[in-house]
């Protein structure tokens, strides 16, 4: 999940490259994004403090500590490696 600001200049960069990374991993891997400024209290609960922010939620854990930071290259290759 990315965490951005419409604002960011680099939510902007990234942009591209989170819908190629939603193609490339569609039916493997949900891939979602959170506007950060109109859901203030979901960023708070994960620690954002930065955009974009990209996490990871592992499948079959439901608590919200199980959530994964990614700070690899912003690629959609390198996201979906990683994600896979």
């Amino acid at each position: 999940m990315e965490f951005y600001a419409p604002w960011c200049g680099h939510c902007k960069t990234l942009a591209p490259e989170w819908a190629e990374l939603a193609t490339n991993l569609k039916g493997e891997v949900k891939v979602a994004k959170v506007d950060a400024t109109e859901n203030k209290e979901s960023a708070g609960k994960f620690g954002v403090s930065g955009y974009p922010t990209i996490k990871f939620f592992p499948g079959g854990k439901k608590d919200d500590s199980s959530a994964v930071d990614y700070s690899g290259p912003r690629t959609a290759s390198a996201m979906a490696e990683w994600a896979r």
